[in-house]
Order: structure tokens, then sequence, then C-alpha cells
């Protein structure tokens, strides 16, 4: 019990320290991210520049700081998309079972067959490589694992005497679903989407690294990495910093996340 509960201190002061530079970034940078300065270009980190500067002379720190916030909007708006849709489609392909269960899984599991980021790729490539266009592309490519998640336990949950109890009282379809059904679905929604968040942090610096993210010069974690890329040998912090900042931001979901599962999830209490 300890060890689960340490990896969800050490995860929740990671996620905290992202969330306050996010919130940080908003409002104060220790210089102007899009600044150029080229007299002080490829500057080692020091007294000046706590990170270095990099090619064209931008300070690190202000454009990490910047790009937290990128990273953060985007993984919050894309799990909130998934979440949505995925929940409503799960609630009700679990609950009609059927027909209607049978078209929607079918149309799901057509999905769940590409890889998310391959599947992302394909819808950047129709609604183009900007801000919106990847949280709904990476919106679409999450909500199908979503679905699939909370069918199963609509499923379980349908067969439980209270669902019956609801509708022997007269209650209506839509009212046991939503009074009765989506809150015991809160525990696994939870969970996944706590993942979900690192996923789409990683998947958002994977596409701007790949130069189908948010378009320069705005910051962000993965188009710094490329950025950064050719001069490597000569400029190391140009690709350590941002590739340490996805590092521990996805070690931090993933220890919270682990805490979160073993708190909600009945059975994982039952071994402690």
């Amino acid at each position: 019990m300890k060890k689960f509960t340490l990896n969800g201190l050490i995860g929740g002061v990671l996620i905290t320290v992202l969330l306050i530079t996010a919130l940080t970034g908003l409002f104060w940078t220790p210089y102007d991210p899009m600044k150029l300065g080229f007299a002080s270009r490829l500057a080692a980190p020091g007294p000046s520049h706590l990170l270095g500067t990099d090619e064209f002379g931008r300070d690190v720190l202000s454009r990490l700081m910047v790009g937290a916030r990128a990273s953060v909007w985007i993984g919050f708006l894309t799990v909130s998309f998934a979440t949505i849709c995925g929940t409503l489609i799960g609630l009700v392909s679990g609950y009609a079972r059927g027909w209607v269960d049978g078209v929607i899984m079918a149309i799901n599991n057509a999905l769940l067959a590409f890889p998310g980021i391959l599947l992302a790729l394909g819808l950047l490539a129709v609604f183009g490589a900007n801000q919106y266009g990847i949280i709904f592309a990476l919106g679409i490519a999450y909500t199908p694992s979503m679905a699939r998640v909370v069918r199963g336990a609509v499923l379980s949950l349908r067969e439980r005497e209270f669902i019956e109890a609801s509708m022997v009282m007269g209650n209506s379809e839509i009212y046991t679903m939503f009074r009765h059904i989506l809150p015991n679905c809160i525990a696994p929604i939870t969970v996944l989407a706590t993942s979900m968040f690192g996923w789409a942090i990683l998947s958002e610096s994977a596409l701007s690294f790949l130069g189908l993210g948010v378009p320069p010069p705005a910051p962000t974690w993965g188009n710094m990495l490329a950025a950064g890329r050719p001069f490597i040998q000569q400029a190391v912090w140009l690709g350590l910093f941002p590739g340490l900042c996805i590092a521990l931001t996805l070690l931090g979901i993933n220890l919270l996340g682990d805490a979160l599962r073993d708190r909600l999830d009945p059975r994982m209490r039952g071994l402690k």
C-alpha cells in the first residue's frame, strides 16, 4: 500500500509542477519566447539563460514554459473530446445491445484496427496541421478506446438488480442510463482518461516533431526537439530539456494513473 501511495505522491507532484509551469507561462516568462537574439544564439545554460538559447537566440526556458501550456491545453481538450464522445457511444451501445450494439461496435472495432497515431495522421491530412486539427484528430483516434471500456462496464451493470428495480419503478431508459449506470462507470473512465492525457501529450509531441503539429514559430516540446536535432552535437541542451520535459510528464501521468487505478478498482484493493 505504501508503494502505491508513494507512486501517487510522486505522480501528483510531477503533474502539479507541469500545471503550475503551464499556468505561469500564460502570464509570465523570463524572456519573450518569440524574440530573436542572434548575438546570443546557441548560448549554453548559465545565469543569463538558465537553460540556454536555441539557434535563433531564443530563451529555451521561456519556450519550454509556453510549450507546456500548449501540451496541457491540447491534452485536456483531446481527453475531454474523447471522453465525452466515447462515454456516450459506449453507454448507448452497452445498454441497447442487439443490432444497435452490433453496428456501433463494428464501426468502433474498425477504427481500433488503426494505430491511434496513424489514424491521427490521416485525419490531419484532411483537417490541416494546426492546434484544433490535432485536438480533433487525436480525439477521434482515442474515442474508440473509451467507448469499448464504457461499453464493457455498462454490459456488466445492465444485469444488476438495481437497474431492474429502476425499470420496475417506471423510470425511463435514459434516466436509468444517466442516473444509475453512468455514475458507476466513473472509476474506469477516470483511469482511462488519465492515461489518455499522457497519450495525447506524447502524440502531439510526435506529430510536432514530424512537422504536423502546431506550426512554428509557436513553441511546443515536439517542434523544439525537431528544431534542435541539427544542432544536437554542439548544443545538446536543445534536445535534452524538451525530451526531459516529455519524459517527466509521462512518468507523472503514469504514476498517478496507477495510483488512481489502485484506489478506484475494487479488485486491486482486494490484493492489498
